[in-house]
């Protein structure tokens, strides 16, 4: 068993009660996510003990994630914790802590707890990927807003 933590700050080009209400709806996970393709069940809502249950698309495989928000402080972070997680991953636990930089800019830190069945360089170099995909589409949604 492997483990390890993944950090990531993205920018966010909006004030920090916007950035904080568009994390709060859990199907805008699949509009930040361009790989893979996310399908959003479960609450609605990012909120203490609210179900989070995905399905991921990989081209022709698809798998299923189930996790659970675990503890919620408003505008300052959220955790999502997995239960049901496929492979690689035995464990998960994702902080999502937000701040305000200026008036108009938001830092947002990923800091993402795990175990796998694969290597931590391996996973941190999915992870950052995924990351810096995001990043693309939060600042690409953002900024036509």
């Amino acid at each position: 068993m492997f483990k390890g933590t993944f950090y990531y700050a993205t920018l966010i080009p909006r004030p920090l009660n916007d950035t904080w209400d568009f994390f709060q709806k859990n199907e805008n996970l699949a509009a930040i996510t361009g790989f893979p393709k996310v399908k959003v069940f479960g609450d609605h809502l990012v909120e203490q003990d609210a179900e989070v249950k995905l399905k991921l698309h990989f081209g022709f495989i698809s798998l299923n994630w189930h996790g659970r928000i675990t503890e919620l402080s408003a505008e300052r972070y959220f955790i999502d914790e997995g239960e049901d997680i496929p492979f690689p991953f035995k464990s998960w636990r994702h902080v999502h802590a937000f701040k305000a930089v200026d008036e108009s800019t938001t830092k947002m830190i990923d800091r993402v707890t795990f175990e796998s069945f694969l290597p931590a360089p391996l996973i941190k170099l999915m992870l950052s990927g995924m990351f810096f995909d995001r990043k693309r589409q939060l600042n690409k949604l953002f900024s036509a807003r």
